[in-house]
């Protein structure tokens, strides 16, 4: 793990400094300062020497004409909060999630890597590389597996080297394949012993798990999981020796409940406890990043003092870096954060390396800016066709339709039902307003996988994305003619997501990296999603999230059914129920 080092020059000042016997960079007096290590408030004077913290106390520092002086009386200081489970690229990118997070006082970020596979090595390496030079304390995590069903030159027993050996990536994970472990798939299972020959942590995906398969998971090295979804899971991963994350996303808004959950078992409160908001999409980032997790815990009823805890110091120790990062105290990294009452998370000033680095949401220090025509992610358009609107019409198989249900925001099951037929033949859905077509398109291998959905809305003519988990084109609509405009509205703006209505494009967000995410500003992403996700809601959208339900329609890691460019694929046994079709 990358540690930040001093020369001996700073070093020595920063001894002189607390010993009172060179002036200090910064001093803040007068504000009542979170101990993470004993849960308390202490009216104390902060002074740093550079970057770093020199002394906590009641002593007054040297100071000189260079020394910038806070006065934070009636102020309350608490160290800069840490996302240990960042998924950052929910339409946003890791540049501007990181400047985002910087303005909201979240200081170290440890993030997924995942939609990065798609780059050679020294690309992805390359991009991490440089967002180490950012403010914000950023870390990553090299995946076992691609999630989509695709072979992929990254997820090879040299690509999981490579990638689990660089510094910058402290923990392996988030491990979804759980079933090929129980295979004993080779590759996976080197990727989990070398995470933990390396020292590294690794990272579960454990929803609904028995106590038995949490036995099994825990022994195969894992060391945390974030899908606890009531308090008895957390205590079932707890005493099991692994660290429970609790998450409030946007796809997973489980937090209250499992605070109201965990305060009706009566348990103190777990060191080995952190928060997480486990990559929402971009309309819940209104409330912030982990300011934003901080308020619904301390709204739910957990003392601020244990949030302000889960989101600095437990998260730091998790990762062995709580001797650089995580609380104020002498030797630290000065991330810390100025807050005008103890339960309001959100900073007006926010100190990063030892500077004032945002104030009031706005940034007041330069960050990284990326170089996105260095990196060469895949075309998203290889097609030379146009599209066709028979790519959006089905048949039947001997008289039945393969129809999936979508039990919630991202749980798919699929039913063989008895549909009725047009007169040449083709699946007709107008008589019931609550059915869509659902259409995945391999632009690569020039095939398309085809049901009815139910569930997503009603009487939605066309929408079209690029958006997924896949990488392949995912249309859903009432109308072929519709959905093959929208489609085509995606291609011509370079990817993202496109919602037809009434014969004229209602929405469009344009994705162009990778089709996927946009190079744009925090707040500019947010209100994009925010005008589809109104759009999409108006047609009677009813689950937690719409975006995340476009991106996993394709992710083979979740139940029960699956698009994919072999066709339906059930999840459980991996068998292709219903075979794709070639695009002509």
């Amino acid at each position: 793990m990358r540690v930040r080092s001093l020369t001996t020059e700073a070093y020595l000042h920063l001894i002189r400094v607390s010993r009172r016997l060179a002036p200090a960079s910064m001093w803040i007096k007068g504000a009542q300062v979170l101990n993470v290590y004993t849960k308390s408030w202490q009216s104390s004077h902060v002074v740093t020497a550079g970057e770093r913290i020199a002394y906590v106390g009641e002593k007054e520092p040297m100071v000189d004409e260079h020394t910038e002086i806070i006065d934070a009386t009636g102020h309350f200081l608490v160290p800069g909060y840490f996302e240990p489970h960042a998924h950052p690229f929910q339409w946003y990118n890791p540049y501007s999630l990181a400047d985002f997070a910087l303005q909201r006082g979240t200081t170290a970020l440890v993030s997924d890597t995942l939609m990065l596979m798609n780059l050679p090595f020294e690309q992805v390496k390359a991009i991490m590389e440089s967002l180490d030079a950012h403010p914000v304390k950023q870390y990553f995590w090299g995946r076992l597996d691609p999630q989509t069903g695709k072979d992929h030159p990254q997820f090879t027993r040299e690509g999981l080297t490579r990638m689990l050996e660089h510094p910058l990536v402290i923990q392996g994970g988030e491990l979804t394949n759980w079933p090929g472990v129980l295979a004993e798939d080779e590759k996976l299972l080197y990727g989990l012993k070398h995470t933990r020959d390396l020292g590294k942590r690794m990272e579960g995906h454990h929803p609904g798990a028995s106590a038995e398969t949490l036995n099994a998971a825990a022994a195969a090295g894992i060391t945390a999981c974030h899908e606890g979804i009531t308090a008895q899971d957390l205590l079932q991963r707890l005493q099991l020796g692994m660290y429970a994350t609790m998450r409030h996303s946007s796809i997973r808004p489980d937090l209250p409940e499992l605070v109201k959950g965990w305060l009706e078992l009566g348990l103190p409160w777990s060191p080995r406890m952190m928060l997480t908001s486990d990559g929402s999409t971009p309309p819940m980032h209104r409330n912030g990043l982990m300011d934003g997790t901080i308020r619904v815990a301390i709204e739910a009823g957990m003392p601020p003092e244990e949030a302000y805890v889960m989101a600095t110091l437990n998260p730091a120790v998790y990762y062995g870096l709580d001797a650089e990062i995580g609380g104020i105290a002498p030797g630290r990294i000065a991330d810390m954060l100025l807050l005008t009452a103890k339960d309001d998370p959100t900073p007006v000033v926010v100190f990063a390396n030892g500077q004032r680095a945002a104030q009031n949401g706005e940034l007041l220090v330069p960050t990284v800016e990326p170089k996105w025509e260095d990196y060469s992610f895949p075309t998203v358009d290889v097609l030379e066709d146009r599209a066709s609107a028979d790519w959006f019409r089905l048949r039947p198989i001997e008289g039945k339709t393969p129809v999936l249900h979508m039990l919630n925001a991202v749980i798919t099951r699929l039913e063989m039902e008895e549909l009725p037929v047009d007169e040449e033949g083709f699946v007709t859905i107008k008589d019931d307003p609550e059915l869509a077509l659902i259409v995945s398109v391999d632009p690569v291998g020039r095939r398309r996988s085809l049901a009815v959905l139910r569930g997503y809305g009603r009487d939605l003519q066309g929408l079209a994305s690029t958006y997924t988990a896949s990488g392949d084109w995912v249309v859903i609509g009432r109308d072929p003619e519709a959905m093959m405009v929208a489609l085509e509205r995606v291609r011509e703006i370079g990817g993202g997501v496109v919602l037809l209505d009434a014969g004229d494009v209602a929405c469009e967000c344009p994705l162009p990296l990778a089709g996927k995410f946009s190079a744009a500003p925090m707040d500019e992403v947010i209100s994009m999603a925010e005008a589809l996700i109104e759009k999409i809601r108006g047609k009677g959208h009813i689950h937690l999230d719409p975006l995340y339900s476009i991106l996993f329609f394709t992710a083979t890691h979740l139940p029960y059914a699956r698009l994919t460019a072999d066709g339906i694929v059930d999840v459980k046994t991996g068998h292709i129920v219903v075979p794709s079709l070639p695009l002509t």
